[in-house]
C-alpha cells in the first residue's frame, strides 16, 4: 500500500471520527425553544417531513445534517416517524426528541371514549374537550356531509353520525380535528369490513340505512339480552309498512338535552319523527354499537310488532304480536309503576 493511500485512509477515518464526535455533541444539545411547545406528527409522516416541522420552528441545530443522516441511515435500517404528539422544551435534547419520534415514546395521549347510544351533541362536546377545540365547529363537522363526501362513506350518507363506533380511542394533544375524526372513522371501516360487510350485502338496506336502524335499536335497548329481539320488532314493522314509532327518533327531533316525552312531542312535524313518517328517518339518531349493528344484520325471528317496558329493575320489555296483547302489556306496565309508587311522579311530567 502506498504512502499516499495510507494517508488518505487515515484522513478519511479521521473525518468520520470527527463527524461522529460532532453528531454526538449535537445529539446532547437541548432543543432551541424559548417556551414549551407540542409537535404533532401526522399519520404517514416521513422522518424528513418531521425534520422540516422542527426546522420551521427553529427547534433544532443544523437541520441539513439531520436530513443527511436520515438519508444515509434509511439505506441500512427502516426509518419511520411514529404518529403522535411530542413535547418540545429546552430540557429535551436532540437525541431524546428523535428517539421519541422514531420509537413513539412519551407521546402526549388524550383518550376519548364514545359510549353506546351517545348523542352527537354530547359527543361533540367530548371531542372538543379532548382536543381543546371549539365544540360548535366539531358539531358542524359531525353533522355535515363534507367529510362524508371526502371520505366516500356512501352516496346516501348525510353526516358522520353512525360512523363513530363506540370504543376508547387514543387521540393526541394538538391533533387536528379532521385527522382525529378520520382515524376514528377508519376504525369503523375496519370493523365493518371484518364483521358486517358480508351480511350487510344480503339485506335490502344500504349501509347508512343499517346504521340508522341500528341506532334506533341502540336507543331502545336497556338490557343487552334484547338487542336481537328488538331489532326483529323493527324489521317486522318495516316489512309490514308500519310506522316505526320509535321514541329515540322523537328525542333526536327535539334536540339536546333529552327529556321525558309527552303526548304533544309525538305529534311534532319533523323528518325524524317516526310517529309521523313511514319508514326509516333520514339518518342515525345515536351512536350504534357493534352489538346493535350485529342485531340488525341477524335479528331474532318472531311475530312481535309491539313492545313495552316491564317497569321493573330488569330493563327488559314485554313483546306482543297484536295490539290487544300490547294494550294488556301497557296495563301491566302502569300497574307495576303504581305498585312502586312511581305512577304519580310519571304523570306530573
Amino acid at each position: 500500500m502506498s504512502t499516499f493511500l495510507k494517508r488518505s485512509i487515515l484522513v478519511a477515518v479521521g473525518l468520520v471520527v470527527v463527524a461522529a464526535i460532532g453528531v454526538a455533541i449535537l445529539l446532547r444539545q437541548p432543543l432551541r425553544v424559548s417556551r414549551p411547545d407540542v409537535l404533532f406528527v401526522p399519520e404517514g409522516a416521513t422522518v424528513e417531513q418531521v425534520i422540516g416541522q422542527l426546522e420551521s420552528r427553529s427547534a433544532i441545530v443544523a437541520p441539513w445534517l439531520w436530513r443527511a443522516l436520515a438519508h444515509v441511515a434509511a439505506r441500512f435500517v427502516p426509518l419511520g416517524a411514529k404518529m403522535g404528539s411530542y413535547r418540545l422544551d429546552d430540557r429535551t435534547t436532540h437525541a431524546e426528541v428523535f428517539e421519541n419520534i422514531l420509537r413513539g415514546r412519551n407521546r402526549l395521549v388524550r383518550r376519548l371514549t364514545i359510549y353506546e347510544g351517545e348523542t352527537v351533541t354530547h359527543l361533540a362536546g367530548s371531542i372538543a374537550r379532548v382536543l381543546d377545540c371549539d365544540s360548535a365547529r366539531v358539531l358542524r363537522l359531525l353533522t355535515s356531509d363534507s367529510l362524508v363526501a371526502a371520505w366516500n362513506l356512501g352516496s346516501d350518507a348525510r353526516s358522520l353520525e353512525g360512523f363513530l363506533l363506540p370504543a376508547t380511542y387514543d387521540l393526541f394533544e394538538r391533533e387536528p380535528l379532521e385527522h382525529a375524526l378520520r382515524r376514528i372513522v377508519h376504525v369503523f371501516e375496519q370493523v365493518w369490513q371484518q364483521r358486517f360487510a358480508d351480511a350487510a350485502s344480503r339485506t335490502r338496506l344500504s349501509r347508512y340505512e343499517i346504521l340508522t336502524l341500528a341506532s334506533i335499536v341502540e336507543g331502545e335497548v336497556i338490557n343487552p339480552i334484547e338487542y336481537r329481539r328488538i331489532a326483529g320488532v323493527y324489521w317486522n314493522r318495516l316489512r309490514r309498512g308500519m310506522k316505526l314509532e320509535a321514541d329515540p327518533t322523537v328525542q333526536y327531533a327535539l334536540g339536546f338535552p333529552p327529556r321525558r316525552l309527552t303526548y304533544r312531542d309525538y305529534r311534532i312535524e319533523h323528518p325524524y319523527n317516526t310517529y309521523r313518517i313511514v319508514g326509516l328517518p333520514p339518518g342515525p339518531v345515536k351512536a350504534p354499537s357493534a352489538k346493535a349493528i350485529e342485531a340488525v344484520l341477524d335479528p331474532e325471528h318472531h311475530d312481535y310488532v309491539f313492545f313495552c317496558g316491564t317497569g321493573d329493575s330488569t330493563g327488559t320489555h314485554r313483546f306482543a304480536a297484536t295490539y290487544r296483547e300490547h294494550l294488556e302489556n301497557v296495563r301491566r306496565y302502569y300497574a307495576t309503576l303504581r305498585q312502586q309508587g312511581r305512577l304519580s311522579d310519571l304523570t306530573r311530567r
